[in-house]
């Protein structure tokens, strides 16, 4: 009895553990889906994807207020992304 419910256990923490693996996943290809459409994004953006599917983004610090919001915009709407927390505090940008 308690190997069968140490089993179950088990099985339960198991599949928790890969459930926030899949979060953190889809929300990895969503933002790099997103970046990918806009060119250059690899020279301006950095971002960090946690396991709860939140994202961290950061900027160039002169990256235009439109791309900014367009980029924000499709991210926040995203329904594997639960949230972005974003700056525009990294380093200057060439390209702007």
């Amino acid at each position: 009895m308690k190997t069968r419910l140490l089993g179950v256990l088990l099985c339960c923490l198991l599949s928790v553990g890969m459930l926030h693996a899949d979060e953190q996943s889809q929300a990895d290809a969503a933002v790099a889906n997103t970046l990918f459409d806009y060119d250059g994004s690899e020279e301006y953006a950095t971002y960090k994807v946690n396991d709860d599917g939140s994202v961290d983004l950061i900027f160039a610090s002169n990256t235009p207020d439109k791309l900014y919001e367009d980029i924000l915009t499709q991210l926040q709407s995203h329904p594997h992304i639960s949230s972005v927390l974003a700056s525009k505090g990294g380093p200057v940008c060439k390209l702007f």
